[in-house]
């Protein structure tokens, strides 16, 4: 039983806002810089751990490991200009991330993985690592993939929405913060597909049952409105529309697969005009405080990684104490010469593990 009903506005509302962020160029931003850091400190280790504290890790994992950076830097590239495809089945840069990522993390220890899954606690000194490793990972960041199997990656809001689906064995995923006034969701178009159809455009849609009005109680006229048939999913041009779930008791399983009409309820056109805007409303739960910011050309008070979204995405420095703050280049998304400009900096991580926050 869903404990997440569509017809109930806030619902809907949470959950396009969160495959709004699921898809956001920033979320995939802060994989790939996650991902850096990881590779950083796990070549560290290989090249300054004694052997006996590096036997446990596989060979060829530093080859996966800069093999998936290739990749996600390939991908950020396309997705910073509106290509969406960077998702589509055997083509797409981030589609090709699972290979080296998978590999990762099914030999990530090998002595604690039975049949390439993780069964028991790594050691102490590996745990570190893992967990930069694990912080790569977004609940959900595989829903927008095309669905292997023709059915829809979501059938109830519940996937997205209930906190229990967070909680692993040896990881918990961070539950997003939603802002405080979630618009309203757009009031839907009138593009309508049916199972097994080419999907037209890139974005949000909604499993629908199209209600008719009727002329002398059996000739369909015009359409009077539509059923809500299940979560809304995110789409990418080109694949087929796929199959919904439904619950019947009377089948084996308790549930089977039925073709359904998917209204388009808001396409997806960010970034294709080449200009990302600010996405931090999307990371709210690492509001803790109020963050410790700088302007450019302020005095920096703290040695440490700080982070601006000024300049069309997202960028990252390292200041020096005493030093001036400076510019964000203004991201093109082509070829020329570099421009710059002013920026309000948050502090992300000190060199003396002091809070960040004010």
């Amino acid at each position: 039983m869903a404990k997440f009903l569509m017809t109930d506005e806030h619902v809907r509302r949470r959950l396009f806002w969160l495959l709004q962020r699921l898809s956001s160029y920033s979320l995939w931003q802060r994989k790939r810089d996650a991902w850096a850091q990881f590779a950083e400190k796990y070549e560290e280790a290989l090249k300054t751990w004694p052997e006996e504290r590096t036997e446990g890790f596989n060979e060829k994992a530093i080859i996966w490991i800069y093999d998936a950076l290739r990749l996600y830097d390939e991908g950020l590239s396309e997705l910073a200009v509106g290509n969406r495809q960077v998702w589509q089945t055997k083509t797409g840069e981030f589609f090709h991330l699972s290979r080296p990522i998978d590999l990762v993390r099914s030999f990530f220890w090998a002595s604690c993985h039975e049949r390439w899954v993780h069964v028991e606690p790594y050691p102490e000194h590996v745990i570190p690592l893992d967990n930069l490793r694990f912080a790569t990972e977004y609940y959900g960041d595989n829903l927008l993939f095309p669905p292997y199997d023709n059915v829809c990656n979501i059938f109830e809001a519940d996937y997205l929405l209930d906190s229990d689906r967070y909680n692993g064995v040896f990881h918990t995923y961070s539950y997003p913060v939603f802002p405080k006034k979630l618009p309203p969701v757009p009031e839907g178009t009138d593009i309508i597909i049916k199972t097994g159809e080419p999907v037209p455009c890139d974005g949000i849609w909604e499993p629908v049952k199209i209600q008719y009005n009727h002329k002398l109680l059996v000739i369909k006229t015009d359409i009077s409105g539509f059923k809500n048939q299940g979560a809304y999913n995110y789409f990418i041009r080109g694949m087929n529309a796929p199959l919904q779930v439904y619950e019947d008791m009377l089948l084996a399983d308790g549930w089977g697969y039925c073709e359904v009409q998917w209204r388009l309820v808001w396409e997806d056109t960010r970034y294709c005009d080449g200009f990302i805007p600010d996405e931090s409303e999307y990371f709210l739960h690492e509001a803790q405080g109020k963050r410790i910011q700088c302007r450019t050309g302020d005095k920096c008070p703290h040695s440490g990684q700080w982070a601006t979204l000024a300049g069309g995405h997202q960028q990252f420095t390292y200041v020096r104490a005493g030093g001036k703050m400076p510019e964000a280049q203004v991201f093109k998304g082509g070829f020329g010469p570099a421009t710059f400009t002013q920026a309000n900096w948050g502090l992300l991580d000190r060199d003396d593990d002091g809070s960040i926050f004010l």
